[in-house]
């Protein structure tokens, strides 16, 4: 990557987006990784903008409200090609968004390892905004599935496939707390950067709210970034961050995932944001059956399994920090009841 860069560089006095965004990379990967990486391969813009016929929106498999994820290809093989748009609804600087994207590419690439990550095949520098470069492993977004919307209708996810969908995210954000010499705060777990493989395998796709808590201390502070309602309290209030941050949105998921299509109907104005104001009543009432998706009801499981299921994600979004489960925790407590569906 380093002698990649060395070869591409320029007189200082050129302020090209290659030398902005090559000399941020190298500064964070050296921050990161401490100078040791996982090889990264640099695309040029014209190669990406022939793999996706010009970012032609037919190609476009996924629309969040920071980026754009297209589908491509390139020496025959497929690719999923992260494009920020230019103009961003989200009021940040060009620094905030490109230092963003850096820690996408770069904490991306040493969590590639996890199967339940899309794995980063490199990036282009020479946009204006880098480009991340994917593995194209399909189009299925999981918010499509636990979010309905309009006339479109999905194959729904069963029991079991969630119990494996909430069990993968679980192990890859346990991962990013664990595997490094410094604890990774992801800061925005949700459904819509989460892709089905054909086999259904969850890929959490982006890292660039993430990050790193300082050796030696409890948690870091940072300006409030992600969505309000399925952050946790005392990030919002404080700035303060810590592993449960992620335990909290990780909660949210797991409702979407237990109520799903129950979503939609016209009590519910479906949006991540609001699932634990939903279920609050359902719960202070123990009627938390009722929010189960009508569709796992039809395939007569033992119901005990749903309210477990319920259990661990209000759990997972409590009020304090300190009464929420770690995500190893978390992901052992589903384990139990995966198990139960399929005895080994």
């Amino acid at each position: 990557m380093i002698s990649c860069l060395k070869k591409k560089r320029k007189a200082k006095d050129q302020e090209t987006p290659f030398m902005k965004n090559g000399s941020l990379l190298l500064e964070e990967l050296i921050a990161f990784c401490n100078g040791k990486s996982n090889p990264i391969r640099v695309f040029s813009a014209e190669e990406l903008r022939k793999a996706t016929h010009n970012y032609d929106r037919r190609q476009c498999i996924m629309w969040d409200c920071d980026f754009k994820l297209y589908k491509g290809s390139l020496e025959d093989r497929l690719l999923s090609v992260k494009k920020v748009p230019h103009r961003r609804k989200r009021v940040f600087c060009y620094e905030d968004i490109t230092l963003g994207i850096i820690k996408d590419i770069v904490v991306g690439s040493q969590m590639s390892v996890h199967q339940n990550v899309l794995k980063l095949l490199g990036c282009c520098l020479e946009t204006k905004y880098p480009t991340p470069v994917y593995e194209f492993v399909g189009d299925k977004v999981l918010s499509k599935y636990v979010k309905p919307t309009g006339t479109v209708h999905f194959e729904p996810l069963t029991w079991k496939c969630r119990l494996r969908i909430a069990m993968g995210i679980a192990n890859a954000v346990a991962y990013l707390h664990t595997a490094f010499s410094r604890p990774v705060v992801h800061r925005d777990v949700r459904s819509a950067i989460i892709i089905l493989d054909e086999n259904n395998v969850a890929k959490l796709i982006d890292f660039s709210l993430s990050i790193s808590i300082p050796k030696g201390e409890q948690h870091v502070e940072d300006a409030v970034r992600g969505r309000i309602g399925i952050g946790a309290l005392e990030y919002f209030t404080t700035g303060y961050i810590t592993e449960k941050v992620d335990v909290h949105t990780y909660g949210v998921l797991l409702l979407g995932l237990l109520a799903g299509w129950m979503l939609k109907t016209p009590q519910c104005n479906y949006a991540e944001s609001s699932l634990p104001q939903f279920v609050k009543p359902y719960h202070d009432q123990n009627r938390l059956i009722e929010i189960v998706d009508p569709m796992l009801l039809k395939e007569g499981i033992n119901q005990e399994q749903f309210l477990a299921f319920a259990q661990i994600a209000l759990g997972c979004i409590s009020d304090t920090a300190e009464d929420r489960p770690t995500m190893i925790d978390a992901a052992k407590q589903l384990r139990k009841i995966y198990e139960s569906v399929s005895p080994p």
